[in-house]
């Protein structure tokens, strides 16, 4: 059937009547067309991708038309999904931690520096008391 009709339509004798008639298919056909100049474009009713059918070497042949509005739904589509993935890791990031914070010293590290606490405030009071002899010898300022 196809190649009848495109036998037809290379010979131009049911172009123009199919082209009349063209606005007037069923709603459930698949495809529409619609004049262009001096060519047809050919509309896919359920995806909407265009096609441009034209004459050439004497036959009819239809090309898709690159439909830039697909590659820019994609390209949003991906960086929503990406945006979604950052959303999602930055509340996870920022979320409380609760009880899982780990110490900055441990009871060994702890104990240590307990020891060296003691241990200087003993040498400072040890060095005070030097300074406070030292003063009471000599009757003046250090």
């Amino acid at each position: 059937m196809r190649a009848i009709l495109a036998t037809l339509f290379a010979s131009g004798t049911l172009l123009s009547a199919f082209a009349a008639s063209a606005e007037n298919l069923p709603a459930d056909d698949g495809y529409s067309l619609q004049p262009a100049v001096g060519d047809y474009l050919k509309i896919d009713r359920r995806t909407g991708d265009v096609s441009l059918c034209a004459t050439r070497g004497g036959a009819w042949s239809c090309e898709l038309i690159a439909d830039d509005r697909k590659a820019y739904e994609e390209r949003i589509d991906e960086l929503e999904a990406e945006n979604d993935r950052l959303s999602k890791r930055i509340a996870a990031l920022e979320a409380p931690a609760g009880d899982s914070r780990v110490p900055l010293l441990d009871e060994d590290d702890e104990r240590r520096l307990h020891e060296f606490f003691d241990l200087s405030d003993r040498m400072f009071r040890h060095f005070f008391d030097l300074v406070e002899q030292l003063r009471g010898r000599e009757g003046g300022p250090i």
